[in-house]
């Protein structure tokens, strides 16, 4: 069945906005989050808050205990893991409804109150590691052997033992823990300007209706068919962080040197190492990345001289990066329609998991539409005991429906990591995080192209998995080699100012783009300056790497291996009981070797091969 039989579907299915960004209150309810299933209100949440608050004491005055006996060390790891376990649901409760509406001053203070707490816990806590290093290996093994409790620790009292080197001692640990709202700062700053200061101006659209640009609206017209139109939005969107620049780069050199800092507090050899150590991910797995980049971009660049040639534009500029390139094959979801095609799509990873996903769609977890104030963007976020949670900003376009795949994936991992490993092992690092919600694309994807033999809507298809590699693996390599690159001038002692920043984003683009893309040399160099993920500290080079073994994960999984199944769903139940790239291994993809990598350049090959086969294009 073509899908354009069914794919544009809107009307009398789904809430759907106007021109401007709907107030909170007219929003459906069944299209809103249920915070309310942690706590009922701010009274219980408040309840809750003075509770950890006040049992903070108690985990202080545990300090000097841990060698006294296996019965003593086991009650401080109980106590720390359950208070951490009641805090995340705090802070948790305070970001979603901060989250909701960012101009409810009521809310940020309450969200400003959990922060303040948390560093309130890390002080409190800031004895435990130093002191757990510091007892003697045969004394420690003693315990863990006389204590059939403490075993459950085994993992995760190894996993503080391997970090031994980068651990202080308990005073400047506890010094560390207290300056970490100051280590905050740049962060916060950015994510308050991004989030509720910034104007992105208007733009006329192409009926010549003028629209307030939204940054979720900004990913709508930056695709517009009419190029004044895009080009119109590229302009406001990057004149309005450009008024900025100087700002914004002065706060990204605050938000560097405290990397840089920290990393040198600990003793590592730098920031990358600072970043990926604690979560035991070997930076060769990081060069990994760049090397095969370097080596394969070319096929990168075929991409961009075949959008050229189809659109026929001399010169190609940045705004005409994202416009599709086979419009007529194109349609959009309503948010309803998006759900029902997921649920197919995810059928080959077996009826738990699907059980898992009908849960989530009709239990609350998503707040789908974008309403006056509500942080853009999307994420999945969650509390051991609490279900997971969905913020995305629908604007009915294909994309969104892969971001709710995406997301859908984060939350089913954390469900079955919460319902499979006990709270010290139910969380889970990017690393692998990134490999749930990307593989979830990858079979939203061939559920797609399975549905349709219609030449236009194949082309439509295949080009959006093009874009979908180029922006997910391509861009996001590119991200980590800026975010590398301005972390070793700031290891250098250099100042990072809007000059060197620009310079060094806009050598990238050039690089990653290849040189049939025409930049403008002050509104794309300034893009460095609206990505809020230069504020995680080495977190996009993930995406890159998740795509990579998610490519290999799923194509076993469509091969139709139940062992490959099974294997992915035990990664998924296994949390943080492994360490990340050891749990990959186990699920069948070695991050540390370049065959995924390789095998990501294949596939973007075969796939332009398939448009110009469609085209009658030579292949190059």
């Amino acid at each position: 069945m073509p899908l354009s039989a069914g794919a544009s579907r809107l009307a009398g299915e789904d809430f759907v906005q106007g021109n401007a960004a709907s107030e909170r209150s007219a929003i459906p309810q069944r299209y809103k989050w249920d915070p309310a299933r942690i706590f009922p209100d701010w009274q219980a949440w408040e309840r809750e808050f003075a509770a950890v608050a006040a049992d903070l004491p108690r985990l202080a005055g545990r300090r000097g205990s841990l060698d006294r006996s296996a019965a003593a060390l086991r009650d401080a790891v109980e106590d720390l893991l359950d208070l951490r376990r009641r805090l995340e649901v705090v802070v948790l409760y305070a970001s979603l409804r901060s989250d909701e509406d960012t101009r409810i001053s009521e809310n940020t203070a309450h969200r400003g109150r959990a922060g303040t707490l948390a560093v309130r816990f890390a002080e409190a806590a800031s004895w435990f590691e130093p002191e757990l290093l510091a007892m003697e290996p045969g004394r420690l093994a003693e315990f863990l052997r006389a204590d059939p409790g403490l075993q459950l620790y085994t993992h995760f009292i190894d996993n503080i033992r391997r970090l031994r080197v980068h651990t202080l001692d308990p005073e400047r640990e506890a010094l560390l823990a207290a300056a970490a709202n100051m280590a905050k700062g740049a962060g916060q700053v950015f994510n308050a300007l991004n989030n509720a200061d910034i104007k992105l101006g208007t733009i006329r659209d192409e009926q010549g209706r003028e629209i307030e640009l939204t940054k979720a609206r900004f990913h709508k017209y930056i695709k517009s068919l009419d190029r004044r139109v895009r080009r119109e939005t590229f302009e406001r969107c990057l004149d309005s962080y450009g008024a900025l620049i100087n700002t914004l780069a002065a706060n990204m050199d605050a938000n560097v040197k405290n990397d840089v800092f920290y990393a040198g507090a600990r003793r590592y050899a730098g920031t990358l190492e600072a970043a990926l150590h604690p979560d035991a991910v070997p930076t060769e797995v990081f060069h990994n990345l760049l090397a095969g980049m370097d080596a394969s971009l070319e096929v990168a660049h075929r991409y961009t001289r075949l959008r050229k040639r189809v659109l026929g534009l001399e010169p190609l500029r940045d705004h005409d990066l994202h416009v599709p390139l086979f419009p007529h094959g194109g349609f959009k979801y309503g948010y309803d329609a998006a759900r029902d095609l997921i649920l197919e799509a995810l059928k080959p990873l077996g009826p738990e998991y699907l059980d898992i996903v009908r849960e989530g769609f009709g239990a609350r977890w998503i707040d789908v539409h974008e309403s006056a104030g509500k942080r853009s963007g999307a994420y999945s976020s969650g509390a051991f005991g609490t279900s997971p949670y969905i913020l995305m900003n629908w604007s009915e376009q294909l994309r969104d429906a892969f971001t709710l795949a995406h997301e859908m994936g984060h939350s089913v991992h954390t469900y079955l990591a919460g319902r499979h490993q006990p709270y010290v092992y139910a969380d889970y690092p990017i690393f692998t995080a990134e490999v749930a919600s990307t593989c979830n694309e990858q079979l939203l994807m061939h559920h797609l192209l399975g549905r349709t033999r219609d030449r236009g809507e194949r082309l439509y298809l295949l080009d959006y998995r093009l874009t979908q590699i180029n922006d997910t693996f391509v861009r996001q390599t590119m991200f980590a080699e800026f975010e590398y690159r301005m972390h070793r001038m700031g290891e250098q002692g250099e100042t990072l100012t809007a000059e060197t920043l620009n310079a060094l984003y806009l050598e990238m683009l050039q690089k990653y783009w290849g040189p049939d893309v025409q930049f403008d040399p002050d509104r794309s160099a300034w893009n460095w300056s609206r990505i809020p993920h230069f504020y995680y500290g080495y977190y996009v080079y993930q995406y890159a790497t998740a795509y990579a073994a998610a490519v290999a994960i799923s194509r076993n999984i469509l091969a139709g291996a139940t062992a490959a199944r099974d294997l992915y769903l035990d990664l998924l139940r296994s949390g943080s009981s492994r360490y990340p790239v050891e749990a990959l291994q186990r699920a069948g993809v070695d991050m540390t070797r370049p065959d995924p990598i390789q095998d990501v350049f294949r596939l973007f090959s075969e796939l332009l091969d398939e448009v110009e086969g469609l085209l009658g294009e030579e292949k190059e």
